[in-house]
């Protein structure tokens, strides 16, 4: 008799432990453009590896184009990059300029020589990633 309380116990035990290392979270640095200069915005912690990750998806399976920045335009909205992919030496930092009126996101990489415009859906799950 004394056994079945143990292997519930164990069993309760197993599953938390499964459960709670499965909960992987993402660090992500982010800048915000304010009067012209760029504020800390967050070292986000707490953010889920789902939201994360789709937008890791969207980011990686974007169309993105060959791109040459013109000298005279205007600073991003936000400036990102993945924390935990420093460890895999392929940090990625991306440009966000948020278009108000179309709602949809344009962003550069690789020092702006690749651009991208997101459509309304993608740029939404973006811009929610890097506001909450």
């Amino acid at each position: 008799m004394k056994k079945k309380p143990f292997l519930l116990a164990l069993g309760l035990l197993s599953i938390a432990l499964v459960a709670g290392c499965s909960t992987k979270q993402e660090h992500i640095s982010i800048q915000k453009l304010t009067n012209k200069t760029y504020q800390f915005e967050a070292y986000k912690q707490e953010i889920e590896a789902g939201g994360t990750e789709k937008a890791k998806e969207i980011l990686k399976n974007a169309d993105w184009h060959q791109f040459v920045m013109e000298k005279d335009h205007p600073k991003a909205d936000y400036i990102f990059y993945f924390n935990d992919d420093k460890s895999e030496g392929e940090i990625a930092v991306y440009y966000v300029w948020v278009n108000e009126d179309e709602h949809v996101i344009e962003l550069t990489r690789d020092q702006h020589k690749k651009h991208v415009q997101l459509n309304r859906k993608d740029s939404t799950i973006i811009l929610r990633l890097l506001n909450e």
